[in-house]
């Protein structure tokens, strides 16, 4: 049903005027390699407008493309041009628009919904059964000199916002998502798990709604550093009040000696009862008890308990022992032991959304614990129709500050650079400049 929206597949003569040069474009061959090269031009549509791209930000979906060959069980099967958070200028316009003109500068909506089908006609359109989205197979991304897309899915930028900032666009609308699925409210207790550009988008947008008490996981000590100095722009002072640095969890049996130094006597007050810290799993005692005696156990049970002292020592650090835990969770790695982390430093009631991407497609989880902690777990799929006009209100109000995070600035011809740059992991925020080829 998406195919309604490419009827024309003659370019119109305000485009063939132009005389425009080769669409450049960054093109994922295969695992790890890449190809700058020039693709078809797009076709404008009657209802469309064509975009001068001028900046792309590097998301992680696109890294996984990258360094696995696919992202959320779609493989990569044949070529395609790489990228979807971007902005530029609009150089034509659809004979049917009215809502843009040349020289307009817009941001770049990469998700089409059909419109057509059930979930679109019940107004959830980011989970539509035939989206096409920019850089996903099947489709074409934006990470190329020109990309054309329906009007109504430019949205115009302010002025002030820089180019680089405007490439950012696409994950703060994400970051609003994320505040409405994990139902985000004011004065409420937020943790975040993983410090990437997702995680730290989230304790933006959190901040900037009010969110009392703001805490932050990472393995990376870098990205540990950086969160610390994320400096608000409403405060003036760090938005994330407590940065921890994480090792893996162990699947020793936890009367094993601990070799990160986590002491057992810190849970030894809550492990038992079902409503201390929010750390226990509601029935009272622990696996651990019966290690002794059972040499089977789950892995992801040992796990679960090594996550659940670990999370009575964050919480008890935080300050929120008191108040059992975080009312909200949003796990931002896609990591087994941030779940398990997670879910254990929840209060009961809570919420925990899944918002990180794997190489893998299942972990171990404590569903035992979600049931007994009365839990709500939830998913989250892109954005919906108002996150692109809050986020840009957001930016252009200046509660929200990305220009922080855009660490390295490269052209398009160096697109291989910028993708090894953000699987370094030494990077924030990679933005590529399209039209420097």
């Amino acid at each position: 049903m998406s195919s309604f929206h490419f009827l024309n597949k003659v370019q119109p003569p305000q485009v063939t005027a132009l005389n425009l040069p080769p669409n450049t474009s960054c093109v994922l061959l295969k695992k790890r390699t890449i190809s700058v090269e020039a693709t078809p031009l797009p076709i404008l549509q009657p209802d469309g407008v064509l975009v001068k791209v001028i900046a792309t930000g590097i998301c992680g979906s696109d890294l996984h493309n990258y360094v696995a060959g696919g992202v959320g069980g779609r493989p990569v099967t044949e070529p395609i041009v790489m990228g979807h958070e971007s902005s530029g200028e609009v150089i034509a316009i659809g004979d049917l628009v009215t809502t843009h003109k040349v020289g307009d500068r817009v941001a770049v909506e990469p998700g089409l919904p059909c419109r057509r089908c059930i979930n679109c006609k019940t107004g959830r359109s980011n989970i539509c059964i035939d989206q096409r989205y920019c850089g996903s197979p099947g489709s074409v991304g934006s990470l190329s000199r020109f990309y054309a897309l329906p009007a109504d899915m430019a949205p115009h930028i302010p002025e002030h916002i820089s180019w680089e900032e405007s490439g950012s666009i696409q994950p703060l609308a994400i970051g609003v998502q994320i505040g409405k699925r994990v139902d985000l409210r004011a004065h409420q207790t937020l943790a975040i798990m993983g410090c990437g550009p997702i995680g730290l988008i989230t304790a933006a947008v959190a901040h900037a709604y009010s969110a009392r008490k703001i805490i932050a996981f990472d393995i990376n000590p870098s990205r540990v550093e950086f969160a610390r100095k994320y400096i608000s722009p409403i405060t003036g002072r760090p938005i994330i009040d407590h940065v921890f640095l994480v090792d893996a969890i162990p699947s020793t049996p936890i009367h094993a000696p601990a070799a990160n130094g986590h002491s057992h006597g810190l849970v030894e007050k809550v492990s038992e009862a079902p409503s201390a810290a929010g750390l226990a799993d509601g029935q009272g005692g622990s696996a651990a008890a019966v290690e002794d005696d059972h040499e089977d156990v789950p892995v992801g049970d040992r796990k679960w308990e090594w996550a659940k002292i670990r999370a009575a020592k964050y919480i008890e650090e935080a300050g929120l022992t008191a108040e059992e835990g975080v009312d909200r969770v949003v796990e931002a790695s896609g990591a087994e032991d941030s779940g398990l982390l997670g879910i254990a430093i929840a209060k009961q009631g809570g919420i925990y959304l899944a918002v990180g991407l794997s190489h893998n497609q299942t972990n171990s989880f404590p569903t035992l614990a979600v049931t007994n902690k009365e839990l709500d777990v939830r998913g989250i799929t892109r954005y919906t129709a108002s996150c692109f006009p809050s986020a840009i209100d957001m930016l252009s109000r200046g509660v929200v500050d990305l220009k922080q995070l855009i660490t390295k600035v490269l052209p398009l011809s160096k697109s291989t650079e910028a993708f090894e740059a953000v699987a370094s992991g030494r990077e924030i925020k990679v933005i590529v400049k399209n039209q420097e080829t």
